[in-house]
């Protein structure tokens, strides 16, 4: 019996630790200062689908952030995984990819305008 609590525990301290490691791995990328306005979970969303390959698509509300914060500042969040030399799926080519699918899905289908570039 004392076995089977012990396998429990260890069972659900294990659960929370996968569950919380992408989000300590995306707290320490480096958010760049225009992504104030993207929440925490739609940014895990943007670092699970550019940095580990997820092929589920962002949420409209996301994609409205997204949108909102602009292309260079999805751009430097770009950036700041890249240089960061964290574990990522695939190329850096994979990362750049699919950044750029999701930009351009994300552009396509906001009801938002991203901002004016600056001059």
């Amino acid at each position: 019996m004392a076995m089977l609590k012990n396998l429990s525990a260890l069972t659900i301290l294990l659960a929370i630790t996968i569950a919380l490691l992408p989000r300590a791995t995306f707290a320490t990328v480096g958010i760049p200062d225009c992504a104030k306005g993207v929440t925490g979970d739609c940014g895990f969303r943007f670092f699970k689908i550019i940095v580990l390959g997820d092929t589920s698509a962002p949420t409209d509300e996301c994609c409205q952030q997204l949108v909102k914060a602009g292309k260079n500042c999805h751009n430097q969040f770009v950036e700041s995984i890249v240089s960061s030399r964290k574990p990522i799926r695939g190329t850096i080519s994979d990362v750049y990819r699919r950044s750029n699918e999701m930009w351009n899905n994300c552009s396509a289908t906001s009801s938002v305008s991203p901002p004016e570039p600056a001059h």
